[in-house]
């Protein structure tokens, strides 16, 4: 099954989510949860701008902090993964409002009654 996207925005040089992204990444967060009721993957990667302070370990905080809003609002897989990067600009400049400044959410749904056993194996039993 294709994946979902969403990304959450910070303030330069912050890792505190906001309380309008926040409340953003509830409504997608409830709207995988109501549309899909197998979570395969998870992926975050937080991203910072190299002009922003320390922004390796800034790329990993603001990952850190969405995946424990995601698990507030009951987002996890089978299959999790985190990412810190810094954020290299495309070249020629995008013409999109792109920024460094941000954590990449791929949503990656299971398959219904596990019908594909290769990319969604029926879970383990905790």
């Amino acid at each position: 099954m294709p994946g979902w996207d969403f990304d959450v925005r910070f303030s330069k040089d912050s890792s505190d989510l906001s309380i309008a992204e926040l409340a953003k990444l509830s409504v997608w967060s409830t709207d995988m949860r109501n549309r899909f009721s197998i979570i395969d993957a998870v992926s975050i990667v937080g991203l910072a701008e190299s002009t922003e302070q320390d922004p390796k370990a800034l790329a990993q905080r603001r990952a850190a902090n969405v995946k424990a809003a995601l698990d507030q609002f009951s987002i996890y897989g089978e299959r999790n993964s985190i990412i810190a990067r810094i954020y290299k600009l495309p070249f020629p400049a995008s013409e999109f409002d792109d920024t460094g400044r941000r954590v990449e959410i791929t949503f990656g749904p299971g398959c219904p009654d596990h019908c594909c056993p290769n990319l969604n194996p029926i879970p383990k039993t905790h």
